[in-house]
């Protein structure tokens, strides 16, 4: 299995954990029964391809994504091998999956829909009448796929 991660190895320790965790509670146990291959850019998204290409060299049977930009990286060295994208704020908008309901292709996982509840939250401020006085609502959000930084009124 492989790893594929935009942070460093000590940015990502938590997340390490609950995976390893979770690995634990299906039976794998690393080393004994399972192997890791981990990859980090250490904050380099450049290095992206070339890490999802050793990965795949290297033959594994799976590639866990980090983030959208590491999944865009996975997808771009294999078609063939499934890609778990561990979060995306939308897959389809994306370009990952062809659609929720049949997403096709080489890239399940799971999609925290971000976008479509800061929307919905939008209107139900716009709805609730809680907005500025004229009606404005800020969002920040970054559009590689990490973590929006604030919604507010």
């Amino acid at each position: 299995m492989g790893y594929l991660a935009g942070g460093s190895q000590q940015t990502q320790l938590y997340l390490i954990k609950a995976f390893d965790e979770g690995l634990r509670s299906l039976g794998y146990r690393v080393g004994q029964n399972i192997v890791i291959e981990y990859r980090f850019a250490n904050g380099d998204v450049q290095r992206l391809p070339a890490l999802a290409a050793e990965l795949v060299q290297l033959g594994v049977d799976v590639i866990v994504s980090g983030n959208s930009l590491s999944t865009i990286a996975a997808m771009k060295a294999t078609t063939t091998i499934p890609i778990v994208m561990t979060s995306s704020a939308d897959p389809v908008s994306a370009g990952f999956v062809a659609s929720l309901a049949r997403p096709g292709g080489n890239v399940p996982g799971l999609a925290w829909m971000a976008a479509t509840r800061a929307r919905c939250r939008a209107s139900g401020l716009v709805a609730k009448g809680n907005t500025v006085q004229n009606d404005a609502v800020g969002m920040l959000w970054n559009p590689d796929g990490l973590v929006p930084v604030a919604v507010f009124p």
